[in-house]
């Protein structure tokens, strides 16, 4: 479904053909947008190994932690000059390797570092290199560029198949908006729990961190 295709079929659906409208189509076009990105972490549709600004860095010497791309949000895999890196976290390397903030060398395990505000997640290399190289990762990601109104033939980058069950999360948003023309609670919880049927309950970043630090620990090995 193109973007135009998701303005028409909302406004069918709420019977909005008033002028103005009682949601234009910005309003629209970010309630997708946040659909898509719900969906993309509830079910993880999009696992990516081969977009570059995604999927690859280049390392400095002397330089562990790096930025992710933005629409990143899970690593599933991840090669460091071919080499294929453990996922560790702070907590398994304070208790088996102290004092490997300080180490450097040839990197054998990555921490995933979540976002945390304004800054986007990050990876950091462990030990820290000591040659400059490259990171290649198979990544879960939300959409790499928002949809917008002033561009109606774009899709979601989701699978296709997917895409009338985001209209379930775009109803269950504009349903919220506090206004007498438009709030009505049980519409949006309706909505949203069949959104939450095809895509499932949100995952929690506490649950998920947890989850990581449970993981068999790496081999302890000798720096």
């Amino acid at each position: 479904m193109k973007v135009a295709d998701f303005i028409d079929e909302f406004r069918s659906t709420v019977a909005d053909h008033v002028e103005p409208p009682f949601w234009s189509s910005e309003n629209i076009v970010r309630y997708l947008n946040e659909a898509v990105q719900e969906a993309c972490e509830r079910a993880k549709l999009i696992e990516d190994r081969a977009t570059a600004a995604a999927c690859t860095i280049a390392t400095q010497a002397g330089e562990p932690t790096y930025s992710l791309h933005p629409s990143v949000f899970e690593i599933r895999r991840l090669t460091f000059n071919g080499r294929r890196l453990d996922e560790t976290s702070v907590e398994e390397l304070d208790q088996d390797c102290p004092g490997w903030e300080s180490r450097s060398g040839q990197p054998r395990a990555f921490i995933f570092e979540q976002a945390s505000g304004v800054q986007p997640a990050k990876v950091r290399l462990v030990p820290t290199p000591t040659a400059a190289g490259s990171i290649a990762m198979t990544v879960c990601r939300g959409a790499l560029k928002p949809l917008s109104a002033d561009l109606d033939t774009a899709k979601p980058e989701i699978p296709e198949r997917f895409h009338e069950r985001l209209m379930d999360w775009v109803l269950h948003r504009a349903y919220m908006k506090q206004d007498a023309d438009t709030f009505d609670p049980k519409k949006a919880a309706e909505s949203y729990a069949l959104f939450v049927q095809a895509f499932g309950e949100r995952p929690d970043a506490n649950v998920q961190r947890k989850r990581r630090d449970k993981r068999p620990p790496v081999v302890r090995v000798n720096w």
